[in-house]
């Protein structure tokens, strides 16, 4: 009898070492999350305290947006959208032993007004990155209090959001730039065009090229726009309009930069046109 009563209990504490032993950990959990959701994990306000929990031994780059409900037609939140989802997707590449230390998230308006509330946010859309608290990333990346992405210094561009998050990540982000089929299309287009016309009206073409109206107008151009401020842009690579908040509290999009430190790319070609 008393074999019998052992063994039972053997198996059962068998059997309840391994629900303990196969349990995921939250890292694994989230983990299995951003491989079924596309490499971003959507969140609500209690996922975002888990994500967010201050021992995580993982980091996490949370975009907080506005694109659901009464807030739906937030522009630079659906500007910026696609770009982190593009830099999200270049990480489901990274090995999962690293990858799987590193999260992209998203929390939008409508499902964590409490977050929104408690971090002080007033438009959207902004992205906060959570670095590891413990664990084996804090070794190369010792800097573990939250920081917030400059949309204003580095654009909403996915090439600069991939470089600026690499120098945090357990790995660079491997972001290549896609292929730009309408360039290309455009290109080929433009080619046929121009070969066309010059078949057509070869001598017209070569009065116009050879006329100096044409030479003034174009350097007049080529002036106004320096003046305009496109190297400027250009070079600080500004975003072409960014966000302010109206009158009602909600975002909307704007072409003219505040201040006399900063220029839109939009910006530019008003000046120029004026």
């Amino acid at each position: 009898m008393f074999s019998k009563f052992a063994s039972v209990l053997a198996v059962s504490a068998t059997l309840l070492l391994s629900s303990f032993v196969a349990a995921e950990s939250p890292r694994e959990q989230f983990a299995s999350l951003a491989a079924s959701h596309g490499g971003v994990i959507k969140l609500n306000s209690k996922t975002f305290d888990a994500i967010t929990a201050p021992d995580r031994d993982w980091s996490v780059a949370i975009q907080m947006t506005a694109l659901s409900g009464t807030h739906a037609k937030c522009e630079p939140c659906l500007m910026f959208k696609p770009n982190f989802d593009s830099v999200a997707s270049a990480w489901k590449k990274v090995p999962n032993q690293n990858r799987d230390y590193h999260f992209f998230a998203t929390l939008d308006f409508k499902d964590g007004q409490d977050v929104f509330r408690k971090l002080g946010l007033n438009s959207a859309p902004f992205v906060h990155f959570y670095p590891a608290a413990k664990g084996p990333l804090t070794k190369d990346h010792p800097h573990t209090q939250m920081w917030t992405y400059d949309f204003n210094m580095h654009s909403f561009d996915a090439e600069n959001f991939a470089h600026q998050l690499s120098s945090h990540t357990p790995v660079p982000i491997p972001w290549t730039k896609p292929f730009n089929w309408a360039l290309f299309s455009s290109v080929v287009m433009t080619i046929a065009l121009v070969a066309s016309a010059y078949v057509m009206f070869g001598d017209a073409i070569i009065a116009l090229l050879t006329s100096r109206w044409i030479w003034a107008l174009g350097c007049l151009a080529f002036i106004l726009t320096m003046v305009g401020g496109y190297m400027f842009v250009k070079i600080r690579m500004n975003p072409w309009a960014g966000a302010v908040r109206g009158r009602d509290g909600r975002p909307v999009l704007s072409y003219v930069a505040n201040g006399y430190q900063n220029q839109y790319g939009a910006e530019t070609w008003i000046t120029t046109a004026l």
